[in-house]
């Protein structure tokens, strides 16, 4: 539950966010947020740039400082818990209030060896929402002998299912004790960052339905005679809750570094709001968690992170403002019809890397809070299963990417070795066109793409098929081209803008992924 209060206070400070240098002012606004184990407060800070633009964000006592020679002991001394260490060389440090955190930051900085302090200022993440479509109560999107738009699943199962190979659930929570989850619920290494029982990821049951939803999706225990299955229904489930309250850079940057030698697949199924007006992405701790798992997690191949396209379609919004979809460190996936069809809610955006079906013309059967609460807790006639314990009413993005999630854990059974870099290759050379004649293109390495499907709709018999005998790529190779001195006007209100060329020299090489760092 959250208690706002109002009290005074005029603290604020200057720092860069974004590669941009903002104000961040104490609002004087608090809000409680009650826990198992007591409440904690955060400090609601405005945000405001140099164009006077304004967010509302929260302040909960911490900062963090990066360098590699400063002396931990001096925030000690200073009065300063030090609270983790993070990937990119990044320290939390936790104040005893939101304004120590904010005097702590500016005293940090002039401390020897740090290189960049900053307040951690954390904001409500939007759950992918479903939208409001026809449910039918059947698993249409895994059965191969239907007739309706699904991933070609059920030959993979004659070979793998997932064994051995962990999906973290990044949500507002699982519910281990669910009789379709529990089979597969690895509770020795679950974690919560939104209560004060970290060892739990237990969702709170008046809300928070989101991630058990995702869970089911991507791994509940098929063949146990009860009932729905996950495309990866052998697959261990790991639950990390993270979005049920605030969040802020150091949660997220942790949670996607959590286990990360034993966790193999991250399913995201969040981001910033679908507004079409939203331009934001993970902050400095994140990105560099990402990076870092990508890179060095599951011993050295890299763990892959599957994420939400997102469910802005319907207002225009492109998956490329997202910037955790929109990272060359993460898989972003759009979601189809049972028809077939691009899914109005889904973002369309050059980042898509692939599809997978979802609500549209019906929705998706997965597992729900069990009992009187969750998706389906009235009316077991609209659409809804009869057992409380399942929904027909899921779907979005947020179920397309879970799906996708439990190809990738089949993948990895087929093939453990496997690199990130190889899993999303695959998953986008395997990938079926869906309306074939309608606005596909093929790329320079002979890949068809579409705005909406990315490279196609995941196939997983496909899919793991071509991973049995695929050589993984050679280690990635960056090349950066800079180009300073543009100063070119961009006109409004035109499809034509403007046009820059990048040239490259070199011997040939395999382009996989391209970043453009751009100052508007």
């Amino acid at each position: 539950m959250l208690v706002s209060v109002v009290v005074s206070g005029e603290t604020s400070i200057r720092q860069s966010e974004h590669g941009r240098e903002v104000e961040v002012r104490l609002s004087g606004r608090r809000v409680k947020e009650e826990r198992a184990t007591g409440t904690r407060e955060a400090a609601e800070v405005v945000v405001r740039d140099g164009d006077g633009r304004e967010m509302r964000r929260w302040v909960r006592g911490r900062f963090m400082v990066r360098g590699g020679a400063w002396d931990a002991a001096v925030a000690r001394r200073a009065g300063y818990a030090v609270e983790e260490r993070l990937p990119g060389g990044w320290t939390v440090l936790r104040a005893t209030t939101a304004e120590g955190a904010l005097t702590g930051r500016d005293e940090a900085a002039g401390w020897a060896g740090v290189v960049e302090a900053r307040v951690l200022t954390g904001k409500q993440q939007a759950k992918r929402v479903i939208p409001n479509d026809p449910l039918f109560a059947s698993q249409w999107h895994l059965n191969s002998g239907g007739a309706m738009n699904q991933i070609n699943v059920t030959g993979a199962w004659d070979s793998v299912r997932g064994t051995g190979v962990r999906i973290g659930i990044v949500d507002d929570g699982l519910q281990t004790g669910h009789p379709d989850l529990q089979p597969n619920a690895d509770t020795a290494i679950d974690h919560d960052w939104n209560d004060g029982t970290p060892d739990t990821p237990e969702p709170n049951t008046a809300f928070d339905y989101h991630g058990t939803a995702c869970a089911g999706v991507a791994a509940a225990r098929g063949g146990n005679g009860i009932g729905v299955s996950g495309s990866a229904p052998g697959a261990t489930l790991v639950g990390l809750r993270l979005i049920a309250g605030f969040t802020d850079d150091a949660d997220e940057a942790a949670a996607m570094s959590w286990r990360n030698d034993v966790i193999s697949v991250y399913s995201n199924s969040w981001g910033p709001d679908d507004d079409a007006q939203t331009l934001e992405g993970p902050g400095p701790a994140t990105a560099a968690a990402l990076r870092n798992g990508a890179l060095t997690g599951r011993q050295g191949k890299g763990c892959v992170y599957v994420w939400a396209a997102g469910n802005g379609g319907g207002v225009k919004d492109n998956a490329n403002k997202d910037g955790y979809a929109n990272s060359i460190y993460t898989i972003a996936v759009g979601a189809s019809t049972s028809a077939g069809g691009a899914a109005g809610y889904s973002e369309a955006g050059s980042n898509v890397a692939v599809c997978a079906p979802s609500s549209g013309g019906l929705g998706i059967v997965t597992t729900d809070l069990t009992g009187a609460a969750g998706y389906n807790s009235s009316d077991p006639g609209n659409n809804e299963p009869a057992d409380l314990a399942y929904t027909g009413s899921f779907g979005g993005t947020s179920s397309a990417a879970p799906l996708v999630a439990g190809v990738v854990a089949l993948m990895l059974e087929a093939k453990p070795q496997l690199g990130w870099r190889d899993v999303k290759e695959i998953l986008m050379r395997s990938a079926r066109q869906l309306e074939p004649a309608s606005g596909w293109t093929t790329n320079g390495g002979g890949i068809h793409f579409h705005d909406k499907f990315g490279a196609g709709q995941v196939d997983a018999a496909a899919a793991v098929e071509l991973a049995r005998g695929w050589s993984n790529r050679p280690a990635m190779l960056t090349e950066s081209l800079p180009v300073s001195g543009i100063n070119l006007t961009i006109p409004n209100n035109t499809t034509s803008g403007v046009v820059q060329t990048f040239t490259r020299t070199g011997g040939p090489l395999v382009l996989e992924h391209v970043q453009l760092t751009l100052t508007a």
